[in-house]
């Protein structure tokens, strides 16, 4: 960064070996729809308000019991079991994810590049970018989803971390830090 506060023409390059935990940072980065739990936890409550209201009513009982132990059971999914089990999944199912990367930024966009396919970037594409204590997470937009690319900042110098993040914070509109 320039001292009148203008960004450089500088590359920020990363390269690494990706790793499980590199997969543990998108899902937590990614995060559950706030709106998802809580609607789940309304339909708990909900659920327990019937159950006292339909004391004397088997069937309007049973639906309240239904209602409660299935919200509850899909809050420990998305809570607990998701953010466990998914990451080994995605490891798995994925050569991507575990093939050497290496990564450019700069004031034209993102070029990630792995040993079969190279992919650029124009910032204009970048739909959303999400910092958290160990990577940065950006969603690039494609024709029907858009396409998370992880960068660990392990993958970074020290002294490329701020600069980087300076970088994608200007030219990103939808940046978040977590």
């Amino acid at each position: 960064m320039a001292s009148d506060g203008s960004i450089t023409a500088r590359t920020i390059s990363a390269q690494w070996n990706p790793e499980h935990r590199d997969i543990v940072a998108l899902i937590r980065l990614a995060g559950v729809p706030r709106a998802l739990v809580l609607f789940l936890i309304a339909l708990l409550l909900i659920g327990m308000l019937l159950s006292v209201g339909w004391r004397n009513d088997p069937v309007g009982r049973s639906f309240s019991f239904t209602l409660v132990l299935v919200s509850a059971a899909v809050l420990f999914w998305v809570g607990v079991i998701a953010p466990l089990l998914v990451p080994r999944l995605i490891w798995n199912a994925h050569s991507a994810a575990r093939r050497p990367t290496s990564l450019q930024i700069t004031v034209d966009g993102v070029t990630v590049e792995q040993s079969v396919v190279s992919s650029t970037f124009t910032w204009a594409a970048v739909l959303l970018a999400i910092e958290g204590k160990n990577a940065f997470v950006l969603h690039v937009s494609s024709a029907v989803l858009s396409t998370p690319v992880v960068l660990p900042k392990r993958a970074l110098r020290p002294e490329d971390i701020g600069p980087a993040s300076e970088l994608i914070r200007a030219y990103v509109t939808r940046y978040r830090r977590r």
